[in-house]
């Protein structure tokens, strides 16, 4: 979902209320660079195109299966856009999360992504494998996504070692309407997305979507809408597919 901030703005880490087992702390990918007064330091991103993803996810890729290892992560935000849906350019990050991963892999994704960086022929930016997404994602929700992405197992990216699946299209979807109830936050592609990620709920479930449906995806995902934003999404959708994408 690509939250564009540097390392220096980032949230503090999202917190369920639900009392649950004890976890695992889930450590940063990558880990924050301080300066000598202990502050983060400002890390340069780049825009990364669908071939330069795809070659530094390969360079990972091998590098993961050097240590005979497989992994799984759950991609979300302009990674899925730009090479999976294909209807982006290109994005500066990937960003990825799953409740399946234990700390020994997210380290071992870590040197995979800096090993990649070094091996580039253009410049990635020292986060452009980033779990920081997870930041905003309660610990009840991280598990019910993962569960849902990994279910749905739409893949993004795979080579022997590697192999990113998307985010549940609703879960993405709810993301998108999340920001676009804030004007402050609008990006210029956020409807078009969300869009997107409709159709391809859709395609796979059938619609049109109840609007009492979404609204309880976004109560679920703990994700903000209303009904300007469900009434501007389905504008838009009849526009584009001349149906519509959600109904009363």
């Amino acid at each position: 979902m690509g939250c564009g901030m540097s390392t220096s703005q980032r949230a503090e880490p999202a917190r369920g209320s639900a009392i649950s087992r004890p976890q695992e702390l889930i450590i940063q990918i990558p880990r924050p660079e301080l300066d000598y007064n202990r502050r983060p330091i400002r890390v340069e991103d780049y825009e990364l195109d669908r071939r330069t993803l795809r070659a530094a996810l390969t360079t990972m890729a091998d590098y993961i299966d050097s240590h005979h290892q497989e992994i799984t992560v759950i991609a979300v935000g302009g990674a899925v856009n730009t090479i999976l849906l294909q209807n982006r350019e290109s994005t500066h990050d990937i960003d990825f999360f799953g409740t399946n991963l234990d700390n020994k892999q997210r380290v071992l994704l870590g040197e995979a992504a800096k090993y990649a960086e070094r091996r580039s022929a253009t410049p990635l930016g020292g986060e452009w494998f980033n779990n920081q997404t997870m930041l905003w994602l309660p610990p009840n929700v991280h598990r019910t996504v993962t569960d849902e992405a990994l279910r749905q197992d739409q893949v993004v990216f795979y080579k022997k070692g590697l192999k990113l699946v998307a985010a549940p299209w609703n879960y993405a979807f709810c993301g998108k309407m999340n920001r676009l109830v804030r004007p402050d936050q609008v990006r210029q592609y956020d409807l078009s997305d969300a869009v997107s990620y409709l159709r391809n709920h859709i395609r796979k479930h059938g619609g049109p979507v109840p609007r009492a449906r979404v609204t309880e995806w976004c109560r679920r995902y703990q994700k903000d809408t209303n009904d300007n934003v469900m009434r501007a999404i389905n504008n838009e959708y009849r526009r584009r597919y001349r149906a519509n994408g959600i109904s009363r």
